[in-house]
This record gives C-alpha cells, structure tokens and sequence, in this order.
C-alpha cells in the first residue's frame, strides 16, 4: 500500500524540477559527475551534505532519470514505513507499531516528499533506522548492534548534519539506560568510533579543500543569519549582508555567526519573539509557506498532522517513564530547540514525523485502555459478541 501510493504521486509529476534545493542538489550531480567535485559551485565546495547528491550521482551513473530516482524515493519511503513499525514495537507494542506502520503507509507528508530532489525522505529513513539501532542497545549488547547504529548515525549525519549533533545526546542516553557500566562504554566506544570512521573522509575532504575543521558543512551561519536577521520571521529570507561575496567560504560561516549574534544582541526582545514565532512555525498544523496556503493543502495537513496532534502530545507526555521512548522523546526536543535557535519550517519537522506517529498511536491506545477501564461493561459485551 505504501509503494502503491507513492508510486502513483510520484509518476503523476511534471519532469522537472520545482525547488530551489532541488536546483542545487542536481547541479552539485552535474559537477560531480564532470569532475569539477562534489560542490554546488566554487564559492559553496562544502555548502551542502554529501550522502544525498553521491546517491543521485551514482544512479545518474547508471542511467537512471529524474523519474525513475523519484521511483528510487518511493521504495525508499515505503521501507522506511516498516521500519517504523519495527521501531514502535521495540519501544512500546506490536499493535503500536502496526498501527504507525499503517498511518505512516498513508501519511500525506511522507508521500509528498518522495517525489522531490531534496533529502527529505532518505533523512527518514536514516533517522528511523539510527533510532532503533540506538534502542536496541538497550537490551542488547553485541558489537554487530553497536557498529550498525555507528553505520546508521554516521550515515544520517552525513545526510544532514542535524543529526550530528544529536549523536552524544543519544549515547548518552545509551549509558544511562541501565546497569553493566562497563558493557555499555563498550558499546557507546564502539559506535561512537564507527560513527567516526563513517565521517572521516568528509572531514579530511573539507580540511584538504579549505583548510578547516568542518565535520558537516558550512551553511550553519548562513542558516543562523537567515533565521534570525532584523528582517527575518523565523523562517527562509533570502536577504544577507552585501559583503558576504566577497568573504571566503572558510571564513564566510564565522563572519555570518558573528553577525548574528550582533543582531540579537542588539535587539534581545526581538529575539525573544523569533524563539516562539520558530517554535509556532515548526510545530504549526497549517503549512507556513505562502505557495500552500491553499485550502486543499490546509485540509489536508489538518486531517493528517492536526488530528495526531493531540493523541501525539499525550504519548509524548505518558512515554517518559519508559526508558526506551527517552530517546524518542529526546530526539524531538533536541530538534525543536535547534530549529528554534537556527531555522524553523514544517519542511524539517517532517524528519522527526514518524515518531510523532509512534507516540500519536502509543497515546490512542493508552486512552482505549483508560476507557474499558472506566467502563468495563462495554469490554464484557463486545467479548460475548465476539463468543
């Protein structure tokens, strides 16, 4: 069902492309492939993450065209949809699971992001797949579960480097998850030098070209000024000081930081203000940009996202006191505060959307089994009718 769908949406598309990331991400393809490097042009060599356009390079390669990579995302989404199965059982039930699994098949985000160049739906799945590698090593000790979720960490990382940061939060998580210290050093070690390994020749790539330190990309200040400049809401605004040309990339992200916080020095309250406009803007039901304000796109978001909601918040708030949701529960703050802090769009709530799911599905079966509770003689009856 869920390859069916995507594929449908996918294959109804116009061949080209529609967003300006897109635009990037197939000239980075262009460059790479003619040998000019994996670079968006040479004012941006480490502008953007590798993961995504190395994976469209290597399917250009092999003959594939702009429909058949969207067919490519479909498959991949509609893998992503058990992983989110496997991912809610481990961490709560198999009904739970089962039934996310279900809703994520039909989730109007998660196909709509299957049919575009962006790195939405491979972030996904890298981001579900690192999650319940991490879970896992809860109960299980073994080296193979520690290199793979180094694999799955490095691998999202290298995707978008948000993911990066989260990595000592979710090791952390892992040592504190229980007793036997000495086996989960090990294991924490072991992933984190995979994790490590997986990262390197980036890092040694961006170092080679500009002489830096740089383990994700240099958009970080682009995206810190963007988000909160005197002319900013929170959200994309293309305005950036008239100097930034001129300033080399390996110098460009720090003078951009500097200037950022300039602003928000200058103007606290302001800032104050951009905090809750970002966090309005992440967690908004309604899509913020103006090309889908239209009705279909606000009801559509509404019966999808806006009726989760509720059940989404009650699980989040019911799930702390299991151990294994924690990182589920953390994973979800830690990106509502980093888009909070840089820049904040529905675009990229969509990547922690599949565990809004497991905790939407966790907290509707949490208020059925508060019903037959509450009103057990309504159990009793639909036992006997079964009978």
């Amino acid at each position: 069902m869920s390859l069916l769908l995507r594929l449908v949406f996918v294959l109804s598309l116009p061949g080209s492309l529609k967003f300006d990331d897109e635009f990037e991400y197939w000239r980075m393809v262009d460059n790479f492939l003619n040998g000019r490097g994996l670079v968006v042009n040479d004012s941006w060599k480490a502008f953007r993450p590798p993961l995504y356009p190395l994976l469209l390079s290597g399917l250009v390669k092999l003959g594939v065209n702009l429909a058949g990579i969207r067919i490519f995302q479909a498959f991949i989404s509609a893998i992503t949809v058990v992983g989110i199965y496997f991912l809610g059982k481990e961490v709560f039930s198999r009904k739970v699971g089962w039934l996310a699994g279900i809703l994520a098949s039909v989730y109007p985000f998660f196909i709509f992001y299957s049919g575009f160049l962006l790195t939405e739906t491979l972030f996904i799945f890298l981001t579900v797949w690192s999650l319940w590698q991490l879970v896992r090593m809860v109960n299980d000790f073994s080296w193979y579960t520690a290199m793979t979720a180094g694999v799955a960490l490095g691998l999202a990382g290298l995707c978008r480097p948000t993911m990066e940061l989260f990595v000592p939060v979710g090791l952390t998580l892992v040592l504190l998850s229980g007793q036997v210290y000495q086996k989960r050093w090990k294991q924490v070690s072991i992933t984190a030098g995979v994790f490590i390994l997986v990262l390197s020749p980036w890092v040694v790539r961006n170092y080679l070209l500009l002489g830096k330190f740089v383990p994700g990309t240099t958009m970080g200040g682009w995206v810190f000024w963007e988000g909160n400049n005197p002319h900013s809401e929170g959200g994309p605004c293309r305005v950036f000081p008239e100097e930034i040309s001129k300033i080399p990339e390996s110098q460009r992200d720090t003078f951009l930081y500097r200037q950022t916080w300039k602003v928000i020095k200058a103007n606290p309250r302001r800032y104050a203000w951009l905090l809750q406009n970002k966090f309005r803007r992440f967690w908004n039901v309604v899509p913020n940009a103006g090309e889908f304000t239209r009705p279909f796109y606000r009801v559509v978001s509404v019966l999808s996202f806006g009726i989760l909601l509720p059940f989404f918040l009650l699980g989040f708030l019911r799930s702390f006191v299991n151990a294994k949701a924690r990182f589920i529960n953390i994973l979800i703050i830690f990106f509502t505060l980093f888009h909070m802090v840089y820049l904040a769009s529905i675009r990229y709530r969509v990547a922690i959307e599949p565990f809004v799911l497991i905790l939407a599905v966790y907290g509707w079966f949490y208020l059925v089994d508060k019903f037959s509770q509450l009103f057990p003689q309504a159990k009793l009856k639909k036992a006997k009718g079964k009978t």
